[in-house]
């Protein structure tokens, strides 16, 4: 899902979420049939371990004791209806699934056999009040072994393509418990893992990690990617070469508005899965991108720094803002998507459901005791999806028939965005802000550099790339270096070194700590907390498509392999009605675009069309109420 389309498409793949276990079986086949005419391609699916285990290493995957655990009749159906399929085992799901869909036996508060997962404080880390087990725990280990082969056994083994549906096999969910954009004080401390921890870097005994000095917490931060990495693979481990080829990963985004440290940790964990082997795509619940503009530079930063493609956006969920269930907004963030150049975008959930039972619900008790309403959680699930279980339609519907449009009627050629800036992110402080401290850190935070970045795209025109350390190497555009007072990094001075004396610009951004102490060459150094930009933007080349008569926005334009411009994607983050220009192949293109608004452009010839913009799907808003208090009273009504 990182590089080409996948499946053998020529365009970007819409998924739609599809929560069986959540849906009357009699409504499964009339459900898939209408997705696949909304415009679904390829229907992916949860599969709740603790749903389909009827006593230990006993499974239904046949609807034998309740036809809603008919997944082989699901899938026959998905097939039928001209979809494809990506089944997620687990064997953590989430998907707002009691204990995340783990049966409860495995859990260390029901049998303490099994190891916890333990935070840097010692305490176990728990799903709707239950300890969740360490996949450092043998144990543990041995029993997910065993469902994953069973769903191999009993699903894969005739629904696999090319003889069945299923094209994709998810392992894991964000992490293995949601947890890989997380602070690395919230990743798992238990004895085996601490253990391993220690023989892999070397040392004997580390102490209380609450008292660590900083080089080990260092090491633990940047250790954390290889314990994703092992985990992924031992979740692979037992499955056959063709459910491994058919793998894929999802990772959620990093909140940059999140957790102290939850970024830099994302950046570290992510970093060792480039080539594992499976398909990376993310997930996009770091809030609405029309209407945060930290959620919005959350996307752009983790989208770019690592090039995944869309595997789960909302598209309905309320419980943190109405906005999710209005078309404008879902088509806002499915343009973001494309412009950031994923290959493919899900619609999380495509169908809204309302028939689920015990073994699904989540404990109402527990949920009150982490402060949440249980009735977030009450039927229908994902209120407003594009459809419903009923047969019925939601409001997000026009959108999902717009993006259908868009991607079904996009030229069969790769389209790419062109930078002019990259903001070059250092692995050195990626592990000094992953584990949080009281006080600031001493460089610029992730976060700052990102914001300062979105605000050089909005106000100064600039596209700009994220790079790392890995990516950097082959890079020619003049790099932004966060970086803390101790400079950047040996392996980075030298990449700095090398691109200095290619003839390319080096600015080193900088933030509380001040000028850092570098060992080579005085670099150009930025202040990110000076307000004043125009020293910075006299040694920064223009931006090539730069306008002198625009209101702000964020524009990515997209070329094609001849270097024509073919698509522009605009992004008002503003309250305000926007008219945006750019200077594209000698003329110029211009766009109305309404506020927390976005819209596509294609080329037609020599001219570029308005293909949408996101605002036009939304209704238009209710007369006031006063408005009928003005007729008076005493007007009748003609004969």
């Amino acid at each position: 899902m990182s590089t080409g389309y996948p499946f053998g498409y020529e365009r970007p793949v819409i998924f739609g979420e599809y929560p069986y276990y959540r849906a009357d079986p009699d409504r499964w086949g009339p459900n898939l049939a209408a997705l696949a005419e909304a415009g679904v391609d390829v229907v992916t699916c949860y599969i709740p371990w603790r749903f389909h285990e009827r006593a230990r290493h006993r499974y239904d995957f046949r609807g034998v004791g309740d036809k809603q655990r008919d997944l082989l009749r699901l899938l026959d159906l998905a097939a039928a209806a001209g979809l494809r399929v990506l089944l997620k085992p687990g064997p953590f799901i989430h998907a707002e699934v009691q204990l995340g869909g783990l049966p409860d036996r495995v859990s260390p508060t029901v049998d303490p056999r099994f190891a916890a997962v333990l935070d840097v404080g010692g305490r176990p880390v728990t799903s709707q009040g239950l300890a969740l087990p360490s996949l450092f725990c043998p144990l543990y280990r041995e029993e997910v072994r065993h469902w994953l082969g069973a769903v191999e056994r009993h699903v894969l083994a005739t629904a696999l393509a090319p003889h069945g549906p299923v094209v994709a096999v998810q392992l894991g969910n964000e992490g293995i418990y949601s947890d890989a954009n997380q602070p690395v004080t919230a990743h798992d401390f238990s004895a085996p893992a601490v253990a391993a921890f220690l023989r892999d870097t070397g040392r004997s005994d580390a102490g209380d990690p609450s008292t660590w000095p900083v080089e080990v917490r260092e090491a633990w931060a940047e250790h954390s990617g290889t314990v994703l990495r092992r985990h992924y693979l031992d979740l692979a481990e037992g499955l056959s070469p063709a459910v491994r080829q058919a793998a894929t990963v999802n990772l959620p985004l990093p909140a940059l508005d999140g957790a102290a440290g939850g970024a830099a940790a994302w950046l570290l964990r992510t970093a060792p899965l480039a080539g594992i082997g499976f398909a990376l795509g993310y997930t996009g619940w770091v809030g609405s991108v029309a209407r945060s503009r930290s959620a919005f530079a959350s996307h752009w930063f983790g989208v770019r720094a690592r090039r995944y493609s869309n595997v789960e956006d909302n598209w309905g969920f309320t419980w943190t803002d109405p906005a999710y269930d209005r078309p404008g907004n879902a088509m806002f963030q499915a343009l973001l998507a494309l412009a950031l150049e994923s290959r493919t975008y899900s619609v999380y959930t495509a169908c809204a459901t309302e028939h689920w039972g015990a073994a699904i619900d989540l404990d109402a008790q527990a949920l009150l005791a982490e402060g949440i309403d249980p009735i977030d959680y009450a039927p229908p699930y994902c209120p407003g999806a594009p459809l419903r279980e009923d047969g019925g339609t939601g409001a997000n519907i026009a959108a999902l028939h717009a993006l259908r449009d868009v991607v079904r009627s996009a030229a069969p050629l790769p389209e790419s965005f062109s930078a002019d800036l990259a903001l070059l992110v250092p692995s050195a402080l990626a592990r000094s802000e992953a584990w949080p401290e009281e006080t600031a850190p001493a460089g610029p935070a992730l976060r700052d550099a990102a914001d300062f970045c979105v605000e050089l795209m909005e106000r100064q025109q600039y596209q700009i790339e994220v790079l790392t350390e890995e990516s950097a190497e082959h890079s020619s555009l003049p790099w932004l270096v966060p970086v803390g007072p101790d400079g950047p990094g040996e392996r980075l001075a030298g990449l700095i070194r090398d691109h200095r004396r290619a003839g390319h610009l080096v600015v080193l951004l900088t933030g509380a700590g001040g000028a850092p102490r570098t060992p080579h060459d005085p670099l150009p150094v930025f202040p990110l907390a000076t307000r004043d930009r125009a020293p910075l933007l006299r040694i920064l080349p223009a931006a090539r498509h730069a306008h002198p008569a625009t209101d702000p926005a964020v524009v990515l334009v997209h070329t094609g392999p001849d270097g024509a411009a073919r698509s522009v994607f605009v992004f008002n983050l503003g309250a305000e009605h926007a008219t945006v220009r750019r200077a594209i192949d000698g003329g110029t293109v211009s766009v109305e675009v309404p506020p927390r608004s976005a819209a596509l452009l294609r080329r037609t010839g020599d001219r570029f069309s308005r293909i949408i913009t996101s605002a036009e799907l939304d209704p238009p808003p209710p007369p006031p109420t006063g408005i009928f208090a003005t007729v008076p009273a005493s007007i009748e009504e003609s004969p």
